[in-house]
């Protein structure tokens, strides 16, 4: 039987919309957005593929989208914004689905929650695909060696925090995330003549202004575990690292680092991407994910 459900569910104090694709019998994907902004739109005609080999399930994190938001949207305290709170959501969505595991696939930001989730419910957590993201703080000297960052961060425009229009009384709801994606396109994707197409993502997503204040004033938390190689190390499951070639925002390069770090680790280099791999090369992408999650299949080869 294939799935495809949305909805909102009351989980861990918070409702989530929650958003299934194929069969509740097949192992569980459990998908985190990244952002923490967006919503989780912009992965969907890549992940949902995934469906024939997993029941994939994707939400809105809290603060998100049509999830439960705070004022003025909503009621959720601007403090329970904070990381640890979104991974024991995590956690709560597959309990209350009525897994005991689940694959995790973290986008991002959402790769940092990930490896929270990791940190903080690792008896839940089958296995991790950390795709287009970084355990570590420091990026710099694998910025450093992107030829491309220079050149491709010369063709997007500033925004301005402090610009009423985006961030005033009377600013949409989430207009400063909607003009620095579409202002970052160019060094979110790697084929500059599909712009126009990623542009049409974009105006499918629902952004939210929830953490525009706690962000600027530097009351959030780190999003990843405080020495997260070593979370994953100590955990010891099955990580994919997914990462664009051309990814001009997690270089390469921290991908590579991480490998490094984790024996129980495939790194998976997508080929002509960026940061949105999913959207750049989605075949390469979903193959990559495809192989890990059915890698101790009997019928997988």
């Amino acid at each position: 039987m294939n799935h495809n459900l949305s909805k909102l569910l009351p989980v861990n104090g918070v409702s989530l919309f929650v958003r299934q694709f194929g069969d509740p019998s097949r192992p569980m994907l459990v998908v985190i957005h990244g952002g923490p902004t967006w919503d989780h739109s912009y992965l969907v005609p890549a992940v949902a593929e995934l469906s024939d080999v997993a029941h994939v399930v994707l939400f809105d994190l809290r603060g998100c989208g049509q999830s439960s938001r705070t004022p003025p949207v909503g009621s959720l305290p601007v403090s329970a914004l904070q990381p640890d709170h979104l991974a024991d959501d995590v956690a709560a969505l597959v309990r209350s689905l009525g897994a005991a595991q689940a694959d995790v696939l973290g986008f991002s930001y959402g790769g940092m929650i990930a490896m929270r989730v990791v940190e903080q419910h690792p008896e839940l957590v089958r296995s991790v695909v950390l795709a287009s993201t970084t355990a570590y703080r420091d990026v710099e000297d694998e910025l450093a060696q992107s030829a491309d960052y220079e050149e491709r961060h010369r063709l997007c425009p500033p925004v301005s925090f402090g610009d009423p229009a985006l961030t005033g009384p009377e600013a949409p709801d989430g207009a400063l995330s909607r003009a620095m994606a579409m202002a970052g396109a160019p060094m979110a994707i790697w084929r500059l003549d599909r712009l126009a197409e990623w542009h049409e993502v974009l105006d499918r997503v629902r952004f939210s202004s929830d953490w525009n204040e706690p962000y600027a004033a530097g009351k959030l938390r780190p999003a990843a575990p405080d020495d997260a190689p070593r979370v994953l190390r100590d955990w010891d499951g099955p990580a994919l690292l997914l990462q664009g070639a051309r990814d001009m925002g997690f270089p390469i390069g921290v991908a590579r680092r991480l490998h490094a770090e984790l024996p129980n680790s495939t790194l998976a280099e997508v080929p002509e991407a960026a940061h949105m791999a999913h959207f750049d090369n989605p075949s390469a992408w979903l193959t990559a994910i495809r192989a890990f999650l059915i890698r101790d299949s009997p019928t997988s080869g």
